[in-house]
């Protein structure tokens, strides 16, 4: 028997890091790219639709040609790293920063009932409501908010016996028991502490950009990726809350420029 040709067999336990450039504005010029963290998954999969053409003339039918029609390539990741850039792009948004100049506000809460809390600032600049609740020297007193009847009302009402604060949150609760009737309407003045703090603003298209993956397998060669086009989108639950670490799970289509391939594979480089 003829020996067997000699073949170098490349093993290979895939691990790596991935890398993601947003476009900057309408453009397909990619901006810095962002280490996305710890992906426990990443994967593609390429899928052609061909045209087949058959022989007719004589016995069976011979395939004589096949056409490429198209190619889909897509993957999937997923990733443990959970920051608000991460979380942007599950929800097709941007991450940002909100500064909060702070100061005084005075609202009116509307027939409150007891056993409910109630977000205090909420307006279209502040759509979450208001953070940080707090004397005006940035002490974390509650002291400086006063809740009282509205403006057909005299009564005042006790921190801690009618009503709690949480002033970081800025939720008032109305205590079950307390002075304060089902039905009431309550003025409620607070002081607002300049602060700032993340804020994920969702959007409805998936987030363009560049992507690349640089290989560090424990066993066989590395092998780095890039994809010059690519739309990411979520793919399925993001658990909010669950017994097991919080994964965020995505799908990646993989579109080709019209100036470049749809992927790059490259090998370390050889220096002689």
């Amino acid at each position: 028997m003829a020996n067997q040709a000699s073949v170098s067999n490349n093993y290979t336990l895939g691990r790596g890091e991935v890398f993601f450039a947003r476009f900057i504005g309408a453009t397909q010029n990619p901006a810095g790219e962002r280490y996305i963290g710890n992906t426990p998954e990443l994967s593609l999969t390429i899928e052609q639709e061909v045209l087949d053409h058959f022989s007719s003339d004589h016995g069976i039918r011979e395939k004589d040609e096949s056409i490429a029609l198209q190619v889909n390539r897509t993957g999937t990741m997923s990733t443990d790293n959970i920051n608000t850039d991460n979380v942007a792009l599950f929800f097709f948004g941007e991450a940002s920063t909100v500064t909060e100049a702070g100061g005084v506000i005075t609202e009116t809460l509307a027939a409150v009932e007891q056993g409910l809390h109630y977000q205090l600032g909420i307006s279209s600049t502040r759509p979450a409501g208001a953070k940080g609740i707090s004397h005006s020297d940035d002490s974390n007193s509650t002291a400086a908010v006063v809740v009282t009847g509205d403006s057909n009302s005299a009564a005042t009402y006790v921190l801690d016996t009618d009503y709690t604060i949480d002033p970081e949150l800025g939720r008032l609760f109305v205590v079950e028991g307390g002075g304060i009737a089902d039905g009431t309407n309550l003025e409620v003045t607070f002081t607002v502490r300049e602060s700032s703090y993340s804020r994920v603003i969702s959007g409805s298209q998936p987030v363009e950009g560049a992507m690349r993956f640089i290989a560090f397998n424990p066993t066989g060669d590395d092998i780095d990726y890039y994809f010059p086009w690519v739309k990411v989108s979520p793919n399925g639950d993001y658990a909010l809350k669950s017994d097991e670490w919080q994964t965020i799970p995505f799908n990646i289509e993989v579109l080709k420029r019209s100036d470049r391939e749809a992927i790059y594979a490259d090998g370390r480089p050889a220096f002689s």
